[in-house]
């Protein structure tokens, strides 16, 4: 309740209403409903700690199902970085070429995605697959990782990325209730100018997604999340691929008694 009281206000809230209606009508209707909805008097702290570093170790956390769902994710960029559109299409350069470097991922739903907020967000990908290709799946996730920092991209890859990235844009925007987003991204994320969705992805160039690769990956520190069952997980990962099982506590190892000198008393007992 606290919470909701200091967060979810109306200080930073934009309504956009798409369709025919009539304007004061429209208008009476949200003074009443809204109109009790107060503006917050309580300052929200300006910065906040950041996150700490991944654990190294892939996290399992438990779900009843035969098969696994693999996630590993990165830091991101914000919605109003330069690097938004080029993000975007690096995903589906990310995507594609997973699938070429692991032919056995062509039939299982794989994705990576560049999710962006005031923040900058997160670079995740995914997939899901059978317990036993879970550690070759996240091998290859990390092969396609290395690559994209040393290999450049190629003009096929580039333009195959664009034309899916454009696709899956278009085919939202299409949708007359998500017609006010950019509008709406502007005064959200602070963006001074507008931009044109899809002609900014077809301005994104090779050296573009090169850059913003290595901006996100060099170095980077990975999380990685498996979710399955974990009896059947722990002995796949077993030897392959460090992890630890979440709410799972580990059992304590016994220090070993040091031996009892001859001659001491316990030694004639």
């Amino acid at each position: 309740m606290l919470a909701r009281e200091r967060f979810l206000n109306s200080n930073n809230a934009t309504l956009a209403i798409v369709g025919g209606v009539n304007k004061s009508r429209t208008m009476r209707v949200l003074k009443q409903l809204l109109g009790p909805w107060r503006k917050s008097e309580q300052l929200v702290p300006s910065t906040f700690r950041a996150a700490k570093v991944p654990d190294p170790r892939a996290l399992i956390v438990s779900v009843p199902s035969s098969s696994a769902e693999i996630r590993l994710a990165m830091r991101g960029v914000s919605r109003a970085d330069r690097d938004y559109y080029a993000a975007a299409v690096l995903a589906k350069v990310v995507q594609d070429r997973w699938q070429s470097i692991a032919p056995e991922l062509i039939t299982k739903p794989v994705f990576a995605r560049s999710e962006s907020y005031q923040l900058p967000g997160i670079f995740v990908m995914g997939t899901t697959v059978s317990t036993q290709m879970v550690v070759g799946s996240v091998a290859s996730a990390k092969k396609v990782i290395d690559s994209l920092i040393t290999s450049p991209i190629t003009d096929t890859e580039l333009d195959r990325a664009k034309r899916e990235a454009i696709t899956e844009l278009t085919s939202t925007t299409s949708k007359i209730e998500n017609v006010p987003d950019s509008w709406l991204d502007m005064d959200t994320y602070r963006i001074s100018a507008y931009q044109d969705p899809v002609a900014s992805m077809q301005s994104v160039s090779a050296l573009d997604v090169q850059r913003v690769a290595s901006r996100l990956f060099k170095g980077s520190a990975i999380a990685t999340v498996v979710a399955g069952d974990p009896l059947q997980l722990k002995p796949a990962l077993q030897g392959h691929l460090p992890f630890e099982v979440l709410g799972e506590v580990p059992t304590p190892t016994a220090s070993p008694k040091p031996p009892v000198k001859p001659g001491t008393p316990s030694s004639h007992r």
